[in-house]
């Protein structure tokens, strides 16, 4: 299928604003009630007009966009376009939504694939250099990004973000909003984001008083998995979106029924955090908790996320991982164990919707007494949130049409943080 042909899709696809609408009325759980009140009065501006611009960054070619797990990545070849002509669908709109009228940069292909070229050529695995390579990006990326009008919608689909290039750093580039996997990692703490977990762990068990995660106190902006992952608060205005996985609600997901499992990881030990997990929980299946590392079974891996109620999502390489939508396409409850993950879509989602938004987010100091704290969850209120598993995975999947419009949503708000004025124009 040609990644920036949409003619196939159903026209029902590019409605943004009836799909947000009854994302709003039948899954209320999932928003933030601002976020919601933020619309009203502005709905004549949504979605946001994408303008098509010629600024593409040229010696990247659309074979090389590739995302994390090995497709094509839609999140920056497929969705500009959707994004285009999801604006052109809008109604009349008034002068005021003028300002929420964005120039779209893209094709870029900054993901993944260069990514692990930068990582090769780091690590000597390459013939050339890190350097030399940034260095041969500097004048193309530097010439791109000067051309940016001041209102620009830029896909970067790297877990690096911003940081992947300096060029993206500059003082230029601050002026657009990035679309990216990378987030400021002091989001969790910032947002007082472990409150309800803190107040279910109990207190450590005598042989883990002292317990010490391997991870350290320091932060890293190399992804080493030897220290916690470091991202700037810097560029407020970006919109963090999730990974793509392979995986989809349609075939994988399950109810709660026969889930006697409590809570599992299934992973290699590529960050500190996970082996301190293996470590501490591996073969112990009697406290309800089943940790292992990967096997190469096939269909283990997806057995055991159906059987489990909470699914532990620790950081990998990049705190952004994955593992997060993976375990929501199987039913699974994230449990995410992390201090550098940034939720994606934060102003959109209900994130700190601690009754019945469905995902547990909990500080790695806790991880000695995992299986006590996720057993203290009332049954009624996973019951709850396992039910919202699977419109949150659908949200979070390019292949259905939530995704894209919620992301628009997402690009709305910033817009809006970014010029408050907008508000009192309604």
């Amino acid at each position: 299928m040609d990644p920036i042909d949409t003619r196939h899709v159903a026209k029902g696809f590019f409605n943004a604003t009836s799909i947000l609408k009854q994302l709003f009325v039948h899954y209320s759980e999932l928003f933030q009630p601002d976020a919601v009140k933020a619309f009203q009065g502005l709905w004549q501006c949504f979605p946001p007009l994408v303008l098509p611009s010629n600024l593409n960054l040229k010696p990247f070619s659309l074979n090389r966009c590739t995302n994390r797990t090995g497709y094509l990545d839609f999140v920056a070849v497929f969705y500009p376009h959707v994004w285009q002509k999801m604006g052109r669908l809008s109604g009349p709109r008034r002068k005021k939504c003028r300002r929420f009228g964005i120039h779209l940069s893209a094709l870029n292909c900054l993901g993944h694939d260069l990514e692990i070229l930068l990582n090769f050529a780091r690590d000597g695995k390459y013939e050339g250099t890190w350097n030399s390579i940034v260095a041969s990006l500097g004048g193309p990326i530097r010439s791109w990004v000067s051309a940016w009008p001041n209102e620009t919608l830029v896909v970067i689909s790297s877990g690096q973000g911003r940081q992947l290039h300096p060029g993206l750093m500059s003082r230029r580039a601050e002026n657009a909003i990035l679309v990216t996997y990378a987030g400021a990692t002091d989001w969790l703490e910032k947002h007082n984001a472990y409150a309800f977990t803190d107040r279910l762990a109990p207190s450590r068990p005598r042989a883990h008083a002292t317990w010490q995660s391997s991870c350290g106190s320091s932060r890293s902006s190399q992804a080493s998995g030897f220290a916690n992952y470091h991202y700037p608060n810097a560029w407020p205005h970006d919109v963090t979106m999730q990974y793509p996985s392979p995986f989809d609600t349609k075939k994988y997901w399950r109810g709660p029924a026969e889930r006697h499992i409590l809570a599992s990881f299934i992973g290699t030990p590529t960050h500190c955090s996970r082996q301190d997990l293996l470590q501490l929980w591996r073969g112990r299946n009697r406290t309800g908790l089943k940790v292992m590392e990967t096997v190469q079974e096939k269909g283990l891996y997806s057995s055991i996320l159906q059987q489990s109620r909470f699914c532990l999502v620790l950081d990998g390489h990049y705190p952004w991982t994955i593992r997060y939508l993976d375990v929501l396409q199987h039913g699974c409850v994230p449990a995410v164990v992390s201090e550098s993950w940034h939720p994606p879509l934060h102003r959109l989602l209900a994130w700190e919707n601690t009754g019945s938004f469905p995902t547990l987010l909990i500080h790695p100091r806790s991880m000695p007494v995992l299986d006590q704290l996720l057993a203290r969850i009332p049954y009624t209120t996973w019951v709850k949130m396992q039910r919202l598993t699977i419109q949150l995975a659908r949200i979070f999947d390019p292949r259905y049409s939530f995704c894209p419009a919620s992301v628009l949503a997402e690009v709305f708000l910033s817009t809006l943080e970014r010029h408050p004025e907008l508000k009192s124009s309604r």
